[in-house]
């Protein structure tokens, strides 16, 4: 996975390695902290605490670790913490309001976008409720085709515009090139990908392969978007839904998701 990565999420990496000198030098920037002051946040036992979180998601996000996206939270909230105290107790900005506030956004857009390739159904799917309830379980069979030729049979478990993962009993190769062909909501998708994970099976996430897909073509794009929007009305009945509605109504309304068909402009040949 780390070959995958972009260069964004690799300077996140390094700045959080490096994040004793670069914490000191933001905050001295943002929120108009001087030299004494900035030695006192550089002696309190707080910042060697977020120093340590810094560094270990660092590491993780260089390496991409699986873990690194959940130690990358905390860290972001430990941070936001540490940046109100030094507004509170160190800054002798005027707008201290506006500087806290300017570096919440700072860090929503940087989880924003670590989020965006961490948080990716080729490294960290998210099994979502049909697999955890047959009654309701969503099957999505997926034929995999092999660089040899070689085909075999899986079952997609979560889905998005940039990949999938498959649940799979044979083996493929991580980097391996492959291609896809699946049949969901009556549409067709075939294209193809790149092996990025594999997993032997845990407690959470079964045997199989996580694919990031590659470039898609127009009207791939057209119906994997309209496939996954659908995916997301289903998930978000079953969770606002499932216990306020009674059984017969319930079953109605996601059997009537299930078979409604996808309304998609389809471009002309």
């Amino acid at each position: 996975m780390k070959r995958y990565i972009s260069r964004f999420v690799k300077a996140v990496a390094l700045s959080y390695l490096g994040f004793p000198i670069v914490y000191l030098f933001f905050v001295a920037l943002i929120f108009d902290v001087p030299a004494s002051q900035c030695m006192r946040v550089l002696l309190s036992p707080s910042y060697y605490l977020l120093c340590i979180f810094a560094v270990v998601t660092g590491y993780g996000l260089w390496e991409a670790k699986r873990w690194a996206w959940y130690v990358f939270m905390v860290t972001s909230v430990l941070i936001a913490y540490s940046n109100a105290v030094v507004a509170v107790q160190y800054s002798e900005s005027h707008h201290k309001f506006l500087a806290f506030l300017s570096s919440v956004i700072v860090l929503g857009f940087i989880i924003y976008r670590v989020g965006r390739e961490m948080r990716v159904p080729y490294f960290l799917p998210r099994i979502r409720w049909w697999e955890s309830d047959p009654r309701y379980r969503l099957s999505a069979p997926v034929k995999v085709s092999k660089a040899d030729g070689a085909a075999v049979d899986g079952e997609i478990m979560d889905l998005s515009m940039g990949g999938c993962f498959v649940k799979l009993c044979h083996d493929v190769a991580q980097h391996e090139s492959i291609s896809v062909f699946f049949s969901i909501f009556g549409v067709e998708i075939n294209c193809t990908g790149v092996v990025v994970w594999c997993t032997p099976g845990t407690v959470t996430h079964p045997r199989g392969i996580g694919v990031k897909f590659g470039p898609l073509q127009r009207n791939n794009r057209r119906l994997l978007r309209a496939i996954t929007n659908r995916l997301k009305k289903i998930a978000t009945l079953y969770r606002s839904s499932r216990y306020l509605l009674d059984q017969e109504e319930f079953t109605k309304r996601l059997e009537a998701l299930q078979s409604e068909k996808l309304n998609i402009l389809r471009p002309e040949s």
